[in-house]
């Protein structure tokens, strides 16, 4: 599975439990749910950071590479 599969995975699932959580009528969400769906928010920010890192870095390359000619 590539990571753009996954992160789209996890993207939805989050989008998912978000909804739910904030139409589930008038009760809260338990401890335990907002743990899991943080936990999975971490996940995605940590995954969209690493991709990140990876474009800065190719960009950066890429400008030094242009600034050497």
């Amino acid at each position: 599975m590539s990571s753009d599969t996954f992160l789209r995975m996890q993207t939805e699932h989050v989008r998912q439990r978000l909804h739910d959580a904030l139409h589930r009528g008038g009760t809260k969400a338990t401890e335990a749910e907002l743990v899991e769906i943080t936990a999975v928010v971490l996940a995605v920010v940590a995954e969209v950071t690493a991709e990140l890192a990876a474009v800065i870095g190719e960009l950066a390359a890429r400008v030094e590479a242009l600034e050497a000619k």
